[in-house]
């Protein structure tokens, strides 16, 4: 019995605990609500007294400040619109170059990499022209297989001889690392 007693008091004091613990939480909570309030008067009052004197600034210039201000801000935003239009040339001009056919970039990727080259990102510009080489190869290889489906030679494993391969052009050489790496990477260390 006296257990129990016990007990009793023990979960009476824990809930009178957490009763206080309640209390002061919310107590907390209502004081930092009113804090915030005050900060939020503090800042409209502050945005308020800057308008002020900003309208009582202006009126005590005079028309020569005034015009002087209205100049500064007139070439600041001239200034602004003449670096813009400069970068624009920029990566028009390389975008030209990159699509030349010369080196023949696709319009999209030229100006990827257009853009990446102006802004000085030199990761984008290397990714745009590891891009570009890739699939470029790739276009060259599947048009040597097309101009020349069947490499000379028979059907055994090696399909074509040290002799064939050194008498190859660039074209059918790629053609052929792409058939047959293994082959050519012989070729070429042996060549």
């Amino acid at each position: 019995m006296e257990n129990e007693l016990e007990n009793t008091k023990e979960n009476g004091n824990q809930d009178n605990k957490q009763e206080q613990s309640a209390k002061e939480l919310e107590a907390r909570i209502k004081a930092l609500e009113a804090e915030n309030g005050k900060l939020k008067q503090s800042v409209t009052n502050a945005s308020a007294d800057a308008s002020e004197w900003k309208k009582k600034y202006n009126a005590k210039l005079s028309d020569e400040e005034q015009a002087k201000e209205k100049q500064d801000e007139a070439t600041a935003a001239m200034q602004k619109e003449l670096q813009e239009l400069r970068n624009e040339r920029n990566i028009a001009n390389y975008v030209a170059s990159l699509s030349a056919s010369d080196i023949g970039m696709d319009a999209e990727t030229a100006r990827g990499v257009a853009e990446a080259l102006n802004s000085g990102e030199t990761d984008k510009v290397f990714d745009g022209i590891r891009k570009f080489i890739a699939s470029h190869d790739k276009a060259l290889a599947e048009k040597a297989m097309l101009n020349n489906p069947k490499l000379p030679g028979g059907s055994s494993t090696k399909t074509v001889t040290r002799e064939e391969f050194n008498a190859m052009g660039y074209t059918e050489m790629v053609a052929f690392k792409a058939a047959y790496p293994d082959l050519y990477a012989e070729y070429m260390n042996k060549s």
